[in-house]
């Protein structure tokens, strides 16, 4: 797993191949979420913002380290 260092802590990430659209994605942990909008609607910084255009989702801790298959199904049904 690779990680995020994000505030002098660091919040882990993986690519994710995605089947049905044949490419990867970065997903990360939804705790890394909250550190980047802690409000829920602005950014806390510019370092956040280029974090974030890079994530395609979030997700919790106990999805994140599934597999990729599983992750791709958490996702769809999310969106």
């Amino acid at each position: 797993m690779m990680y995020f260092e994000y505030k002098g802590k660091h919040y882990p990430f993986k690519f994710v191949y995605f089947k049905n659209e044949d490419t990867q994605h970065i997903i990360s942990c939804e705790e890394l979420d909250t550190a980047l909008i802690p409000n829920g609607s602005d950014y806390d910084s510019d370092q956040a913002k280029d974090i974030d255009e890079k994530i395609f989702f979030f997700v919790p801790y106990s999805v994140l380290n599934e597999s990729d298959e599983i992750i791709e199904k958490y996702v769809n049904e999310a969106l």
